[in-house]
Parts: C-alpha cells; structure tokens; sequence
C-alpha cells in the first residue's frame, strides 16, 4: 500500500482521536505507534501536523472517510490496515474479546462497497472502542512528570536568586502550564520585544496574583519554556483538565492581549491563538469576537 493511502488512513485516525474536542498523550502515543508501523518518514508526517493541531470540519471528515474506502481499492491493502489494527488489539493489555471482534468486523465492512453516512458512524465507533477506548484512562505519569521538570527550574532559579516561593507546589504547576502557553504567543513569531514582556508580566500577575520576586522567578521559567519549546499537546490536555470553561476564556483574552502588546496581532500569533483555543473546546465564533476586540484596543 502506498504512504499516500497510509496517511489518508491516519488522518482518520486522528479525526477519531479529535471526537471529544481534544487529543490526549495517550491517544496521540497510540497514532505515534501506527506512524512507526507504517515507517513513515518526518516530511510525510508534516502533513499529518494539521490534523493534530485541530479538528477538521464534518464536511472534511466524511470527505476523509469516504476517500479512505476509495483508495483501499484491493484485498491486499485492506488486509495491511486490518493487520495493523490487529497489531493494536495484540499489544493492548486491556482490550476485551468483544472489542477484539469488532476488528473481524471492519474487515467485513472493507468488503462492503455501498457504504453510508452510517457506516461511517460504525467505523468511527470501532476506532473508539478498539483504538481509543483507554486513552482516556488517567495518566498520573504525565503530571508528575511536568510538576518534576518545571518544579526542578524552580528550584535552580531559586538557589541562585536566594529567593524562594512559598506558594503551593500545585499552583506553581499550573501555573508554568498555563504560563507556558502565555510565552509560546510572545515567542511564536521569533521576536519577544519589551512590550511582549511587560503583557507577559501583566498577564501573570493579573490571572495569579503574584508579584515582586515571586512573580521574576516565575516569568524567567515559563519564558524558558516558551523560547525552547514543550509538548503542547501534553499541557492543553492538563490545562483542560484543571480549568473550568470561562477560566479558558479569561485566558484567551490574555492571549489575545499579549499577541496586541506591540502594537499589532501577527498572523502566526493569531493563528497560534486558534490552535490553542481550538484545543480547549472555544468556539471558533468566540475566538473572532475576541480577536476583533483585541484589534480594537
């Protein structure tokens, strides 16, 4: 089967991973795994990067549905992509007998050449139970490994500042989380002037409440970490997990301020914002009012 047809089949496995509004570590680890399987190169996985970022439209999503069907036209690359599947199901140490048969049952459904918005529904559901069904499982790992390498910077930064934070080890977590976020919107353009610092420095002292000291040390750690780069899905998945719906829109609005700090919102700065608030579940209509308001300040 051509890496053409692999990756059409992939992007409807990212669209399956997107079905809730987010893609989590553990399900982005599981299509890793597929992109291995399918020894795929980095330039072929660039084209994969958008479907990652964001979910596609219905209308794009039973475009990719019915284009993958099409281009499974033979026996042999239906059985690749059943292979595959059953490769998932083998190395799954929780997947149950029944939800193994649903794979027999997507082999069947290859074979149907009359397929239906239904039909659709079912190969989505079989991705969901199969696949994805464990994905969602809590990962204590992923916290404990962010709270150990932010609360480790925090640490060095305080050793050779002489200050120490006295707040809680959560809170100063969450807010390199969502700190970090805050600084990747100044750094996303490559050009991180004094005005950008000053709204980053507003924005934290504003949504947290800290200053002085407290409030140096923090700004230097999530500005590190927005210059060097993180694991963005691994921090909105965090951030939504511990945040109310209007706490992510107060945050957007900060976004929104410290892409205008300099006088102007960047187009990568606007589109970055998108990402992000496409990530937390805001509606694509709420993120152009705040857009136009940010324009307008």
């Amino acid at each position: 089967m051509s890496k053409f047809k692999k990756l059409t089949f992939l992007k409807v496995l990212t669209t399956v991973a997107w079905a809730d509004g987010e893609v989590s570590q553990s399900e982005l680890n599981i299509l890793k795994s597929f992109y291995r399987k399918f020894d795929l190169e980095n330039h072929e996985l660039d084209e994969l990067k958008p479907y990652l970022n964001a979910p596609v439209s219905k209308k794009e999503k039973d475009l990719l549905y019915r284009q993958m069907i099409a281009e499974l036209s033979t026996s042999a690359e239906k059985k690749e992509i059943v292979a595959a599947l059953e490769n998932m199901v083998q190395v799954h140490p929780r997947m149950k007998d029944d939800e193994k048969q649903l794979v027999d049952q997507f082999s069947g459904w290859l074979e149907d050449t009359s397929f239906t918005k239904r039909s659709f529904g079912r190969i989505r559901n079989l991705f969901q139970k199969t696949i994805f069904e464990h994905a969602r499982d809590p990962n204590p790992d992923m916290e404990k490994y962010f709270k150990r390498r932010v609360l480790k910077k925090i640490e060095l930064k305080s050793t050779h500042s002489g200050f120490a934070s006295k707040l809680p080890e959560d809170k100063l977590y969450f807010i390199c989380l969502v700190g970090s976020l805050m600084s990747s919107i100044a750094h996303v353009d490559n050009h991180f002037d004094p005005a950008e610092k000053k709204a980053l420095k507003a924005c934290l002292a504003d949504q947290f409440s800290i200053k002085g000291k407290e409030l140096t040390l923090l700004f230097e750690v999530v500005e590190e970490q927005g210059r060097k780069g993180f694991d963005f899905h691994e921090v909105v998945t965090e951030i939504n997990r511990l945040t109310s719906y209007n706490d992510r829109l107060h945050f957007m609005e900060c976004l929104f301020a410290l892409a205008a700090a300099d006088g102007q919102i960047a187009h990568e700065e606007s589109e970055e914002i998108r990402r992000i608030t496409k990530s937390m579940r805001i509606p694509h209509k709420t993120y152009i009012e705040a857009k136009v308001r940010a324009g307008k300040a």
